[in-house]
């Protein structure tokens, strides 16, 4: 019997791994100092409140469901960071959007960022969204701190694209 729990034991590790790769959980992701040169107009809904809130999940899905419609990555704006704020979260959870003359689904709203944003940018291709934001957040925290740069607690931006290219925003001063 034992000889069977450590043989399932060892296949499900197998698959374990094989799935992290598969979702490209071996790639790095580039890291760079950017200014932004153009504004960046996202739709969507403000949320306010703990990040195990049940609305703040189905902010997620709504943007999901919206994105076919309006044709935009899944883009989150933080503006704080929660880890200083006790798990409470200022955001807005949504899309960038191309066309602001298109009609936004009910309770979606725009939301402009500007232009001249000064960020460390940490971008990944060929990774699935589930795994990016894990990957992304550490670049871009590291590459400040090796900069000595300091950060702002209030600019956080996560886009995802369909085509498994995300990136990642955090400001800096």
């Amino acid at each position: 019997m034992t000889r069977y729990l450590f043989l399932a034991i060892i296949l499900l590790t197998l698959v374990a791994a094989g799935a992290y790769v598969y979702l490209g959980g071996t790639r790095e992701p580039s890291v760079a100092l950017e200014t932004t040169s153009a504004p960046l107009y996202l739709a969507g809904q403000p949320f306010h409140g703990s990040v195990r809130d049940e609305k703040f999940g189905q902010l997620f899905r709504q943007a999901k469901e919206a994105q076919a419609r309006l044709q935009g990555d899944l883009t989150n704006l933080y503006l704080n960071n929660p880890e200083t704020t006790h798990d409470t979260i200022t955001a807005f959870i949504g899309l960038t959007a191309a066309d602001t003359t298109r009609p936004l689904p009910t309770g979606f709203r725009y939301r402009l960022v500007p232009a001249g944003q000064r960020v460390m940018v940490a971008r990944l291709t060929g990774v699935s969204y589930l795994l990016a934001p894990n990957k992304l957040y550490p670049a871009a925290l590291e590459a400040i701190k090796a900069q000595k740069l300091t950060q702002r607690g209030d600019f956080y931006l996560e886009r995802f694209s369909e085509n498994e290219a995300s990136e990642m925003w955090v400001g800096v001063k």
